[in-house]
């Protein structure tokens, strides 16, 4: 699984950090969210799926391969 970000979207709530900071921090200077490793273990999948569906802006998508990119 993959997990991927919009910046475009992106407002900076970082909602996705505090539900899961093992793969999603903040950007220190435009306060926008960073993803430690697109390739999400399968042990964090359930935590990033959560953080996906509580992006306020719709900024995360889950994919499942690089093909869905």
């Amino acid at each position: 699984m993959r997990v991927i970000a919009n910046h475009a979207l992106c407002q900076g709530h970082a909602r996705c950090e505090d539900l899961c900071p093992e793969v999603f921090a903040t950007d220190a200077v435009e306060g926008k969210v960073v993803i430690a490793d697109p390739n999400v273990p399968e042990a964090l999948e359930a935590k990033v799926r959560l953080a996906v569906r509580n992006c306020p802006e719709g900024a995360l998508r889950v994919a499942r391969s690089q093909e869905e990119d």
